[in-house]
Order: C-alpha cells, then sequence, then structure tokens
C-alpha cells in the first residue's frame, strides 16, 4: 500500500522520488467558482518538490475529475501507473 498523507489544508498528497534527487507530488484538491475551471469541483495536482519532505517547487499541473471515485483511490491508481510508465519504484 502507498502511504497517504495529508497537507496543511487537509488534502490527501501522495510524495515519491521520481528519479536520483527529483521528486514528485501528487494532491486531490476541491475547488469552486472560478477556480473551478470544469465544473468538476476535484482536481488531481501534480508538482516537482524540494526534496522527499519537500513543498511544490514550481507550477503543478491540474487534472480535472470527472468520476466519482475516492481521493486516495484516484491518487494511488495515479501514482502506479506513473511509476510502470517511467520505471521507477512505487514509494
Amino acid at each position: 500500500m502507498i502511504a497517504i498523507l495529508r497537507d496543511t489544508e487537509g488534502q490527501p498528497y501522495i510524495q515519491w522520488q521520481q528519479s536520483g534527487g527529483g521528486y514528485k507530488r501528487a494532491w486531490i484538491q476541491q475547488r469552486s467558482g472560478a477556480k473551478d475551471w470544469a465544473g468538476t469541483g476535484r482536481y488531481l495536482n501534480v508538482v516537482l518538490t524540494h526534496g522527499a519532505d519537500g513543498g511544490p517547487a514550481g507550477n503543478a499541473t491540474d487534472f480535472p475529475i470527472f468520476c466519482q471515485l475516492q481521493d486516495e483511490q484516484i491518487l494511488e491508481a495515479f501514482v502506479a501507473a506513473v511509476c510502470a510508465i517511467t520505471g521507477c519504484r512505487l514509494p
């Protein structure tokens, strides 16, 4: 099982080493109003981080979530797929 943590805003996330010293973080974010550009209310975000326990280090890429899966299921599936495609180890 992949460890799912919570940030200071209570959003679930997974952080893992993509390669060498490169770490990534994926998280689920709730949005409303003008920030909810796709009208889904939920977004999967991914970004480079400052190390294993560091915060985001750049601009995140967001993907609107159109399905009803739980946040944790989406995170696990996304990270597992990225690791399988890129050949890095699961966290």
